[in-house]
């Protein structure tokens, strides 16, 4: 009986710590403000962002080859501008306890 009523507590516990996913807008990328629907506006303080709605920096090599010169390995550098901005709609995924959330990515047709 005590086994039961163990797996029952630790099922509820489970279901407890699901996120939840949210759709917010964009108010303000500098400072970063969102304001999710029919809810708080959130502040930076309470974002996680994930690499999709970050800028990136990518350093590699690419190799071309043309008839005349052959092989040639040429260095690169390539800044992705991904930084959320004003008008966009995201989607959020609420951690548990809900003082963090984490953008996940835009919305499609996001834009103003």
């Amino acid at each position: 009986m005590v086994e039961v009523i163990r797996q029952i507590a630790l099922d509820a516990l489970d279901r407890e710590s699901l996120s939840d996913y949210v759709v917010g807008f964009v108010t303000s990328a500098e400072p970063l403000t969102i304001q999710i629907e029919n809810g708080p506006t959130l502040t930076a303080r309470f974002l996680i962002l994930s690499e999709q709605v970050t800028e990136q920096e990518e350093t590699g090599k690419i190799r071309t080859w043309t008839e005349t010169e052959g092989d040639r390995w040429s260095f690169y550098r390539m800044i992705r501008e991904k930084g959320l901005q004003e008008g966009e709609r995201v989607i959020l995924a609420k951690a548990a306890g809900g003082q963090q959330y984490m953008v996940l990515d835009r919305v499609k047709g996001g834009g103003v």
